[in-house]
């Protein structure tokens, strides 16, 4: 729904008063008027209505409540605003129970102020019937945005998802979401009955990787103790999604052509070869272009997987996805039971829109999980400024994207977190991870764990947590 197409009712038997308002929210759509229950039941009709503005009191005290009952009984999406020119707060509160976005004492707010909060409540609306859509998917890996850019690249996904066989190559920078895009090529397209294999090939040897990829004979060399099968064979039918291809040694890329091309892979150590049917998917935030020119990777396998170029913008050239993105990972927090929390302040709002996210999308997953723990070891309804702050970095915000310093960072915060609920606790494994609402005590134990393997410097910082989760 666009908000300018909204189609609004107003409810008020003030006749002078719902004039004006009238007037000044043509500007946001099409408006109704009535004066009285009986002529609100001949109008009214579920779904018909974006907005609502509701009086209070028509003929008899209260009568408005009546009729909200009756509104969002009918029609949980329509949004309701009361307005009264009697400002009982036990009334207002009501109101908010029953279901009423919010209550505007008429004689507190005028009509031209009404039409902000009506474009405002409007957008939230929209944004919160996407939210109920991404919470109801069955799939956790959605790839979300309402930006232009990202409409286009979603129409992207759809046509080669649909091809099936087209190599695909994923650019951009860290945290964008490359392999999100590889999973929605393989749930939306012709191959999504089949596997989806996923490897990164950054930081392993020849060996491995080879071996990753099309798998080994038993005593095809020391070590090898039974036959292994590679990605392609695992992702047969189905799509491989290989990641870091920027990072794969130039020994092995003549390797890859060639299974690409034949569609045939040959084990390590085998002698016959294998017929595989696989779309391959690839993604890098290396400058391919740059080191196919100066030999480090080579040109005619460049060209093969540059048949269907997917660019993704970073987070900081799709404001306008930043609140969207954090109401989904907190909603997704909800769902699995880690909290509460139903939204951010307007001040947490509007910090996390003019941050220049240097690790993208994962860092802004990240910081609102560690702004939930924050948030809920404080007992506040709402993340606040105050709880991203200090999750932030401001001279990576401003002059660069080293996101691997970011993310340490956050990993630094959220042992310190949890050091704090185990002191807070008394030292008490089966308290503490209470305290940060964890689903339970070994969800706890295997987070502490993973991290301070990840960053083996940053245990040494935290003692009490190293003595009782090492």
């Amino acid at each position: 729904m666009n908000v300018n197409d909204a189609h609004i009712l107003i409810v008020d038997d003030d006749k002078k008063y719902a004039l004006e308002l009238k007037n000044s929210l043509t500007e946001i759509g099409e408006v109704d008027v009535v004066h009285s229950e009986e002529e609100f039941n001949t109008v009214f009709a579920p779904y018909k209505y974006d907005l609502i503005f509701l009086d209070l009191r028509l003929r008899e005290a209260k009568e408005g409540l009546d009729l909200l009952e009756n509104i969002i009984g009918e029609d949980p999406l329509s949004v309701v605003i009361i307005i009264s020119g009697y400002g009982d707060i036990a009334t207002a509160v009501e109101a908010l129970d029953k279901g009423a976005k919010t209550f505007l004492e008429k004689s507190k707010v005028s009509p031209q102020e009404i039409c902000i909060r009506a474009e405002h409540a409007l957008k939230e609306s929209v944004q919160e019937r996407r939210i109920r859509q991404l919470e109801r998917s069955s799939e956790i890996d959605e790839f979300v945005g309402d930006d232009t850019k990202i409409q286009k690249i979603k129409e992207l996904i759809n046509g080669v998802a649909q091809d099936g066989e087209t190599t695909v190559l994923i650019r951009g920078e860290t945290g964008t979401g490359k392999e999100l895009v590889a999973k929605a090529i393989h749930r939306l397209g012709v191959r999504s009955q089949w596997p989806f294999v996923t490897t990164a090939l950054v930081e392993k040897n020849i060996e491995t990787i080879v071996s990753e990829l099309f798998g080994h004979e038993k005593g095809a060399f020391t070590g090898a103790v039974d036959r292994h099968y590679g990605c392609f064979e695992e992702a047969h039918k189905g799509i491989l999604f290989l990641d870091e291809i920027g990072d794969l040694p130039v020994d092995i890329q003549a390797k890859l052509l060639r299974v690409i091309e034949e569609k045939k892979i040959r084990r390590m150590g085998g002698n016959k070869d294998i017929n595989v049917d696989v779309q391959v998917v690839t993604a890098t935030n290396r400058p391919l272009e740059e080191m196919k020119d100066d030999g480090r990777f080579r040109e005619d396998l460049y060209y093969r997987l540059n048949v269907f170029p997917i660019h993704l913008p970073p987070l900081r050239e799709r404001r306008k996805d930043i609140p969207l993105l954090a109401k989904y990972f907190l909603s997704h927090l909800r769902k699995k039971g880690k909290t509460q929390i139903k939204n951010f302040t307007d001040n947490a709002v509007e910090l996390i829109l003019n941050y220049r996210w240097p690790g993208n999308v994962r860092q802004l997953q990240s910081v609102v999980t560690s702004a939930v723990l924050v948030c809920g070891l404080e007992g506040s309804q709402k993340i606040a400024k105050r709880h991203i702050e200090p999750l932030l970095l401001p001279h990576y915000a401003l002059h660069g994207s080293d996101s691997q310093s970011v993310f340490k960072t956050l990993a630094e915060t959220e042992l310190r977190m949890a050091e704090n609920a185990l002191i807070r606790s008394g030292g008490k494994k089966t308290e503490a991870w209470k305290l940060l609402k964890y689903k339970n005590r070994f969800s706890m134990l295997r987070r502490v764990k993973r991290i301070m393997s990840e960053h083996p410097d940053l245990a040494e910082q935290f003692p009490e947590l190293k003595k009782s989760y090492s």
